[in-house]
């Protein structure tokens, strides 16, 4: 689709010429390898790039192509619709526009009660989850929090409790004899296959939680009820909702915020962002897409308008 929009506008720029557009799967694309190309066009913001394409090719023992810069067009005042868009005119701000709209319909969920529409938050660890679950309440919408019900199934005396103890060892306890949370996590988090293994004895008992949650949010009156849980598609849990919305930031963001929360190392952090999915893998799923990058402020009309798109959504229903 993009390539196709590129061909169109190029087309219709000047249809006298020969175009040859090709995807691009990594930084270079043909640049690096083709020695035919003469001449590169970047922006003046990309000139690094265009200085990087060339050590390529003189590593790859190719001619060097000249590189042509042009100018960024600056945005009007009237062309920007938020402080936070950037000052020139560009595909960023485009995407940014997109936030906290339905990118498409939700697939069908015959299997699930109309009421209450449940929606599923995701996102990876440290992407604003729980900043937007609170402006989704302060709208009206119940709230559920996967991770905090978690700990409600992690309880001494409960199965679950008893089939971690006996698998992970007593090391995961605290003095008081309840699992540690940080015990346990530094193990799972090290360690794919420790991590599914916990997996497997937890999710099941927090998706039947999560059911006898929602039921009685519905009984106290919500119509929307929202699920924020970061594990939502690894545990297979976006069947069991109508709709999917997901925030996404910049992986380094993330490792930055852990880092600062939870006083981990480099490290650390970045095992834990590793062991979420990606930004694309979320987008892929996701009915809607809010990102926290930015202010309070602009994470709150994102989520707005998301509410609003909701509301019409349903309303046709």
């Amino acid at each position: 689709m993009r390539m196709w929009s590129v061909e169109e506008f190029l087309q219709d720029v000047d249809p006298d010429l020969q175009y040859d557009i090709v995807p691009i799967y990594d930084a270079y694309g043909p640049t690096k390898e083709d020695p035919d190309l003469q001449l590169i066009v970047v922006s003046a913001e990309t000139l690094r790039g265009g200085l990087k394409v060339n050590e390529v090719r003189q590593h790859n023992q190719l001619s060097t192509l000249d590189i042509h810069s042009v100018d960024l067009l600056e945005a009007l005042p009237e062309q920007k619709q938020d402080e936070e868009e950037e000052d020139k005119i560009s595909s960023s701000n485009r995407r940014m526009r997109l936030l906290g709209t339905r990118l498409r319909v939700p697939e069908a969920r015959p299997s699930l009660p109309k009421q209450p529409y449940l929606i599923g938050l995701t996102g990876s660890i440290a992407s604003g989850k729980s900043s937007v679950r609170g402006h989704l309440e302060n709208l009206g919408a119940g709230v559920l929090n996967c991770d905090a019900l978690a700990h409600t199934v992690y309880k001494k005396g409960l199965p679950c409790y008893y089939a971690i103890v006996q698998h992970f060892g007593e090391e995961v306890l605290g003095k008081d004899g309840e699992i540690n949370r940080s015990a346990l996590g530094a193990v799972v988090f090290s360690s794919k296959e420790q991590l599914e293994k916990l997996n497997a004895l937890v999710w099941p008992a927090l998706l039947d939680l999560l059911k006898l949650e929602v039921q009685q949010l519905h009984e106290a009156g919500h119509q929307v009820v929202v699920l924020e849980a970061a594990v939502l598609l690894q545990a297979g849990w976006d069947q069991h909702v109508h709709e999917v919305w997901a925030c996404l930031i910049p992986p380094e963001e993330a490792v930055k915020r852990i880092r600062e929360r939870n006083n981990l190392s480099e490290s650390e952090a970045l095992a834990r962002v590793a062991a979420s999915p990606s930004n694309l893998e979320l987008a892929a799923k996701a009915d809607v897409v809010l990102s926290t990058s930015w202010s309070t402020a602009y994470t709150q009309k994102q989520v707005g308008r998301a509410w609003a798109g909701l509301q019409l959504y349903l309303s046709k229903l």
